[in-house]
């Protein structure tokens, strides 16, 4: 029987609080740290001790409401307790959250190196190993993803290190004015007040709407701060009017009188912005000797949201440029910092890409970035997609950050959709309420879950239930637009162009890593290979030119669904995956009629198999609904649904998804999604492929192939 420790409460505040605040909350956490119970042999745990343990947590997190630091966590901790700690409360629940606990651990683990294995690779491509001077490089960029330098280092060792013994001399400290005791109580009010408005406040300028540049600006500051402090007092009694009152204070007490202390703390604004910008930077120097255009623009950018203006962004991305040996676009690096140049009036334009080569890469790259700047991640992923298939080997940097940061977005989309399911299921709207107003802001256009409508029938489903009015309708993503190439760019393949797929995609373990491998008819072909993750969602690994490619940050113990697309001119193929037939959704698909479900372009329609055998002795085993598969059938859909059984595999009442063979086989069973509402009525059909390999689904289902999921 599994053991668990006595609770600490001093030990759970550094180990588990600390660590969710700095993530970003609960959501990106999972029960089993948040209630400090161990992850393996949690099904052997007394149900009795758990339930102390989640009474123990509960009533930690109740006496911490009044912390300076946690207070806004503990509070939503407190609110979400019942949902949370549901899964916790009988072994065999345990036991199947503890199974999607582990996947999405190793997940979140192999996404760590992911990053840092793009880098090395790009080094050994130009250099034939890794330079030892770009090491501590590697080692910032491995702390992006929370990797130590040791397991940074225990990385390296599969790569050729290459002597070079100059190091850049680090950069001197600036003294600040400001006492470092009061610049954490600032930060830490600013991040409470941004995360009770649901906006970003990086700085005491912009809560007021200005700048570092306007330090000197007694004047405006009095009048803002004193607009301020009246505001204040019309917001009412709670925690929002305390935060905002604290943040007048420090305004007055810091900008209002204007002086050295104004100066030290725009001083120490742009301190902070340069320490958040410098890995970034130096990752960039690292990989291209140089900021280049686009990924100057989107740096620019990231100065501007964290409190600079224009001008102040532009210098510190020159200076730490210039503090790694580097350069701006395609100018000669300047041999140190210049201690300050006049800001340009008006601002200068963002550094350009002489002008000459293919560049039909930039109107998606451009149009990505201002998707992502309207909360809209599903089309920036899409655009960012289309200017990678555009690269002309100048950008991958830049189109990667864009692609990373919607992916990241949609996958936030994800999970805030999974809470709106269960506040749906549960009835409580004004939870799902405030997450769907999450979803409008940040994502509106990450498409919903299977089950689950639109955001803007959400939306007004929980206002009519609420009793208030409908929001505006959301307004739907407008259409992707065509790439428009550069004067010069050579004109767009004709859709009619599209080249082959590739075939015979393969997975298999290799020496800790995935392999895959495939066969194409093209000999001059790039390749673009996708791994499925564990939520459904598709995640980029890589891109080659040869017929395989190693994924190194794949989960252990299994191997993924990866998909494989060729791009040849530009025109990238239909996709192939390594365990199923081609199809372009990346959630689990909609049930499919009896009908085929996909057609030959040409000539007569597929005929259905005569014989549809029956999946029989279906249950739940661990957490994995197992059956006995019927003999030459390696594909099956399941359906569930919570009002009763479904009435056939193509119920629309109900939730469908396909199991394949070897997936079974590997995982012993199939795992079941995280977000499937309970208690559910799950059936079983079989699935048949015709003679041009048209799928087709069984028209009923067998007596036996039912189970209930509680």
């Amino acid at each position: 029987m599994s053991s668990m420790q006595p609770f600490d409460p001093n030990g759970y505040r550094k180990r588990v609080l600390a660590e969710v605040a700095k993530r970003g909350g609960p959501d990106r956490s999972d029960a089993f740290e948040l209630y400090d119970l161990p992850l393996d042999g949690a099904a052997d745990l007394p149900d009795a001790a758990v339930a102390g343990r989640l009474d123990e947590v509960w009533g930690f997190w109740q006496r911490q409401r009044d912390h300076p630091k946690y207070r806004t966590l503990v509070a939503q901790l407190v609110d979400e307790h019942d949902r949370r700690s549901a899964p916790l409360r009988g072994a065999a629940d345990r036991r199947a959250e503890a199974e999607r606990v582990r996947a999405a651990r190793e997940q979140r683990d192999a996404g760590r190196y992911e990053i840092l294995d793009a880098a090395i690779s790009r080094l050994v491509e130009r250099y034939g190993g890794v330079p030892a001077e770009k090491v501590p490089g590697l080692e910032e960029i491995g702390a992006l993803g929370g990797l130590s330098a040791g397991e940074v280092a225990a990385r390296l060792r599969r790569h050729r290190v290459l002597p070079d013994p100059a190091t850049p001399a680090p950069a001197p400290p600036v003294p600040s004015g400001l006492t470092t005791q009061r610049r954490a109580q600032i930060t830490a009010l600013l991040a409470e007040w941004s995360g009770l408005r649901d906006e970003f406040v990086p700085t005491l300028f912009a809560l007021l709407g200005l700048g570092p540049a306007d330090a000197h600006d007694v004047v405006e500051i009095r009048e803002r701060a004193d607009v301020l402090h009246g505001r204040a007092r019309e917001l009412p009694a709670g925690r929002l009017r305390a935060v905002l009152d604290e943040l007048v204070v420090h305004v007055r007490d810091v900008l209002v009188a204007g002086g050295p202390l104004a100066d030290a703390y725009a001083r120490a604004v742009v301190e902070d912005v340069a320490d958040a910008l410098r890995p970034k930077v130096r990752a960039a120097i690292l990989i291209e000797d140089r900021l280049l255009g686009p990924d100057y623009e989107f740096l620019a950018d990231e100065g501007v949201r964290l409190g600079l203006d224009r001008a102040a962004s532009e210098k510190v991305l020159a200076d730490l440029a210039a503090e790694y040996g580097g350069g701006v676009g395609h100018a000669p690096p300047r041999p140190a910092p210049t201690p300050r140049r006049p800001a340009p009036a008006p601002p200068a334009p963002s550094n350009p890409v002489p002008a000459g080569g293919n560049r039909a890469w930039d109107a998606p790259l451009r149009a990505a970035r201002a998707a992502l700047r309207r909360g809209r991640p599903a089309e920036a992923a899409r655009l960012a997609a289309q200017a990678r298939d555009l690269d002309d080997g100048t950008v991958a940097t830049q189109v990667r950050t864009v692609a990373d940061e919607a992916q990241r977005l949609l996958d936030e989309a994800a999970a805030l959709w999974r809470e709106v399911a269960a506040a749906r299921a549960d009835r409580r709207y004004a939870d799902a309420a405030r997450v769907l107003a999450q979803l409008q802001r940040r994502a509106v256009d990450a498409p919903a879950p299977p089950g689950q409508p639109d955001l803007q029938t959400a939306i007004d489903e929980a206002q009519r239930a609420l009793g208030g009015p409908a929001p505006a309708p959301v307004a739907p993503p407008p259409p992707v637009p065509a790439a428009t190439p550069a004067a010069g760019a050579p004109p767009a393949p004709a859709p009619s162009a599209r080249p082959a797929a590739p075939t015979a995609v393969t997975a298999r373990q290799a020496d800790g890593a995935v392999l895959v491998t495939w066969a194409s008819p093209h000999s001059t072909a790039d390749y673009r290979v996708s791994r499925q993750q564990p939520d459904g969602a598709w995640k980029v690994v890589g891109r080659t030119r040869a017929t395989e490619l190693e994924d190194g940050g794949a989960p252990r113990r299994t191997v993924p669904t990866y998909a494989v697309i060729a791009v040849v001119d530009g025109v990238a193929s239909d996709e192939a995956r390594s365990s199923a037939a081609p199809r372009a959704e990346a959630a689990p698909p909609v049930p499919v009629t009896p009908a085929p479900a996909t057609r030959a372009p040409s000539g007569p329609p597929a005929a259905p198999p005569a014989d549809f055998p029956a999946v029989t002795n279906v249950a739940m085993t661990s957490g994995r609904l197992t059956f006995d598969w019927p003999p030459e059938v390696t594909e099956v859909y399941v359906a569930a649904r919570v009002a009763g059984p479904p009435r056939s595999p193509t119920d629309p009442t109900a939730r469908s998804w396909k199991v394949t063979n070897t997936r079974y086989q590997i995982d012993g069973g199939a795992a079941l999604p995280a977000d499937l509402a309970r208690p559910a009525h799950l059936a079983v059909a079989a699935c048949r492929r015709g003679p041009d390999g048209t799928l087709f689904l069984a028209p009923d289902f067998a007596e036996s192939a039912h189970v209930r999921l509680d």
